[in-house]
């Protein structure tokens, strides 16, 4: 009779749950309708579903945009990325946590610093720097920036990881004669996958879904990620939206089938420690 009593207390809740997931959901709707609508269809209507099912959207998305050189370059810098953000986050956590040095403490708190100061106060001194670098309109602006903006909450993951571990496993591995660089990757490594398993999913889902310095930093067409490139399918005075959702569509796809396929690692990682 209590279990009973209390469920219409959990309405309001669950009603407000079903709102939030429906304006979660509407947007992808809204995308995934008008991708296989005609212009007609747009024309006559902005929401509902196709009265003829078509792919000529993303035949004119696909052609309009160059999205295939725009998704090979998204792969580039996502895949860049990841690989640079791990490296220098594992080691740097590694340093941080486990190995004693002068200003290891105030060079933690700068990190966690840096984490409250939003990037696009940095936007114009970062156009200049990379101008002043000759890396403007290269995959290596994004990648080298990408990789410094998201470096201090990523070195804060792994110090938090691999302070949870015990440190009798370190005292073992010297007694053996473990050097420093062999404890890291024969013992810390192998432990922390579930840590850099998280690591590389939130890099890449950021990298991939970046838009502002990738609009600011690359500029040829030959550089450009997909989050930009679709802009080419957004026109001045008129604009093909059935091939702009179309375009929007591949964007996410991506994105979406990363989740959907790590999904539940990505919960192990985090009920591991990965965010203690």
């Amino acid at each position: 009779m209590t279990g009973l009593r209390a469920r219409p207390s959990r309405w309001p809740l669950l009603l407000g749950l079903t709102v939030l997931a429906a304006s979660a959901l509407f947007p992808v709707y809204f995308m995934l309708s008008n991708a296989f609508r005609t212009q007609i269809d747009w024309a006559n209507s902005k929401v509902g579903l196709p009265t003829v099912a078509s792919l000529d959207a993303f035949r004119r998305a696909w052609t309009g945009a160059s999205i295939d050189t725009y998704f090979r370059n998204s792969v580039v810098v996502s895949a860049a990325t990841v690989l640079l953000s791990v490296a220098l986050a594992s080691m740097a956590g590694y340093s941080l946590s486990k190995l004693r040095w002068r200003f290891q403490r105030p060079t933690f708190f700068f990190l966690l610093a840096w984490m409250a100061i939003p990037p696009l106060l940095l936007m114009v001194p970062i156009y200049v720097e990379m101008v002043d670098l000759g890396l403007i309109d290269t995959y290596w602006s994004v990648v080298f920036l990408y990789t410094a903006l998201n470096l201090p909450f990523n070195v804060y993951l792994m110090t938090a990881y691999f302070r949870s571990l015990p440190d009798e496993l370190l005292e073992a591995a010297r007694i053996d004669g473990a050097g420093v660089h062999q404890i890291f990757g024969r013992i810390l490594v192998p432990l922390a996958r579930p840590a850099l398993a998280t690591l590389c999913i939130f890099n890449f889902l950021w990298a991939w879904n970046e838009f502002v310095f990738a609009l600011l930093l690359l500029q040829s067409d030959s550089v450009r990620t997909l989050t930009v490139g679709v802009l080419a399918l957004q026109g001045r005075f008129t604009t093909d939206y059935p091939a702009l959702m179309a375009g929007l569509l591949i964007t996410s796809l991506p994105v979406i089938g990363v989740y959907l396929v790590f999904q539940r690692h990505l919960v192990r990682a985090i009920a591991a420690g990965a965010v203690k």
